[in-house]
């Protein structure tokens, strides 16, 4: 059983960007106690967080529900992570989960059956696969750090997944524990990104260059299939004040004189004046 326990607003983003959704669990050691790791993400003024917290005695607290964005893993330092998608914050496809103790403690069985019980939970409600490219440990994102520390071995926590889960939600005030935007089909909702690096905003070179920006719909905009003008499909129309990661822009119709439009990674497009960047080209870095 997880206990919801929350934290302040400046420890974590509601929602996550448009198109981004969790795809991989990271592991982290505390460091130190439960109960210093609990005030961190209590603390307003850390802008720290972890989606949960296990204790050594398999205790599970829950600091921010698994469809928003915690603040965890956004340094990227000589990674090795195989899965990382450059240019854009790891903390938007991810869920952290602390674990209470010292880099070179070997973790009592209670708190490897619960964290591997929880991670086996977090893959069945998202479609994470149970592998050592989707559960993983901080210092394969940030390699400065030894978190999760010198004894665990992701297979410790995997072969102790159980075969058999039933899902389970935080309890106590949990507003939504672990309803996954993918289930139910609804857009997550508007994400400020300016308290979270790093994230590349700077404008592509020319039309087709490709990089990652982020930039928020001003109104509802249509996702069109394939291709830049408004005969194309429309394969999703996304809510004003959305965070979308998108990779490149293209000239296409001109639409009240602004002939700009975004591409995301699937190739669809949005037009860029329904944006608060309708000029791509002026981005500033």
């Amino acid at each position: 059983m997880t206990t919801w326990i929350g934290c302040p607003d400046s420890n974590f983003h509601k929602g996550r960007p448009f198109g981004l959704r969790p795809e991989a669990v990271v592991v982290h050691i505390i460091d130190g106690s439960f109960v210093a790791g609990e005030s961190v993400f209590r603390d307003p003024t850390t802008h720290k967080s972890a989606h949960y917290a296990i204790s050594r005695s398999g205790e599970s607290h829950q600091f921010v529900d698994e469809k928003d964005t915690a603040f965890h893993a956004g340094i990227v330092v000589n990674p090795t992570w195989a899965l990382l998608k450059p240019g854009v914050n790891p903390n938007f496809y991810t869920i952290g989960i602390e674990h209470e103790g010292r880099p070179d403690d070997v973790w009592p069985e209670a708190q490897l059956s619960a964290s591997a019980t929880l991670i086996g939970q977090i893959g069945a409600r998202w479609g994470i696969p149970l592998d050592d490219s989707h559960v993983i440990r901080h210092r394969q994102i940030r390699a400065s750090k030894t978190c999760p520390g010198n004894w665990l071995q992701i297979s410790e926590l995997l072969q102790r997944v159980p075969t058999t889960l039933a899902p389970s939600a935080a309890t106590a005030a949990s507003p939504s524990a672990a309803s996954p935007v993918a289930a139910s089909g609804a857009l997550p909702p508007a994400s400020p990104v300016n308290a979270v690096s790093p994230i590349t905003t700077q404008a592509p070179a020319g039309p087709g260059a490709s990089t990652i920006i982020v930039v928020r719909t001003l109104k509802n905009v249509n996702l069109r299939l394939g291709a830049p003008n408004k005969e194309a499909q429309i394969v999703a129309v996304i809510p004003a004040q959305s965070v979308l990661v998108v990779s490149r822009f293209d000239i296409g119709e001109r639409v009240d004189g602004n002939a700009y439009w975004y591409a995301d990674r699937n190739g669809n497009y949005l037009w860029a004046g329904a944006t608060d960047a309708p000029d791509p080209t002026v981005l500033a870095a």
